[in-house]
């Protein structure tokens, strides 16, 4: 039964179209982008008329990349003729749709592209997801900058990629008597804090600074890589935190308070080698200020 169904040219026909009409979403297009067909499929998707857009141009035609295309049709590989890619768009709600494009080339008698058949699939819940585990994995919960885990990454990655005699500076920033905060106006006023440092933090990454919470009322800073801690540019970045720390934070009704940090910074590979390396020499750097009374910065080569 199944070998008569499926050697048997109509039925195979009617089976690709039944699929193709429930399943994908199809477009055809000529050499310019022209609109040929479009299934009912992608009719009822994009909530059109296939004689209301038969004749204009596709508006995801610019997908189109020469290269790629050569790349697929000529290469060795098992799409062979398929150029695959994700893209986002909005539609009439203004919400992002995300579409999963395979882009197929049609040839001519001549071994000429005459027609582009883009074949897609909504994966918008699929990205959707992707993106909530992206950021339960990456991102800090309470403050919406990176956590840990993102932060240990971005600096393993920055030390194994640097080229020599390249460096970068880390820094740990913790904020000064956190504990009282809290014991004083609970843990509530603590968050907030926590959060607007992490916000006034976000502000360097126009200088391409990465800054990540470590956990509790600790956060690192990777500075631009290249730079040293006798860098004008570092220093200039340094300066720019503590300026924004000038603005008080709004507690309560009845009390403002203006945040206090201790940064202690470390340089790769001259105070550690290894992550774990640097991070110590960091780490001591800080508590070294914070014996001092807090509300400074410093090397560790200053230690």
């Amino acid at each position: 039964m199944n070998e008569m169904i499926f050697n048997d040219d109509n039925s195979k026909c009617l089976l690709i179209k039944q699929f193709t009409n429930n399943v994908f979403m199809m477009l055809v297009t000529d050499i310019n982008g022209i609109i040929i067909y479009a299934n009912e499929k992608y009719c009822e998707f994009n909530n059109v008329h296939f004689e209301n857009i038969k004749g204009k141009k596709y508006s995801l035609f610019n997908l189109i990349d020469e290269n790629q295309i050569n790349c697929c049709v000529n290469g060795n590989n098992d799409n062979k003729g398929v150029y695959r890619l994700e893209t986002k768009r909005n539609n009439d709600t203004q919400q992002d749709i995300w579409e999963d494009i395979s882009i197929i080339p049609v040839f001519d008698e001549s071994n000429l592209i005459s027609h582009y058949v883009f074949i897609s699939l909504d994966i918008t819940d699929k990205v959707e997801l992707r993106n909530e585990l992206f950021n339960k994995s990456y991102i800090d919960s309470l403050t919406g900058i990176s956590n840990r885990l993102s932060i240990v990454e971005k600096i393993e990655n920055e030390r194994l990629n640097v080229l020599q005699p390249s460096s970068f500076c880390l820094g740990i920033i913790d904020c000064d008597k956190f504990k009282s905060i809290n014991d004083q106006f609970g843990h509530h006023a603590g968050d907030k804090v926590l959060c607007e440092i992490s916000k006034r933090l976000s502000q360097l990454e126009n200088n391409e600074v990465y800054c990540g919470r470590l956990g509790g009322d600790e956060f690192a800073v990777l500075f631009p890589k290249g730079l040293r801690s006798c860098s004008v540019i570092l220093l200039e970045i340094i300066e720019s935190l503590w300026k924004s720390m000038e603005k008080p934070i709004n507690i309560n009704s009845d009390f403002m308070l203006t945040p206090s940090i201790s940064l202690g910074i470390a340089e790769y590979p001259k105070d550690g080698k290894t992550l774990s390396e640097l991070l110590k020499s960091a780490d001591e750097t800080l508590y070294s200020i914070k014996e001092m009374g807090g509300n400074k910065y410093g090397f560790y080569s200053g230690f």
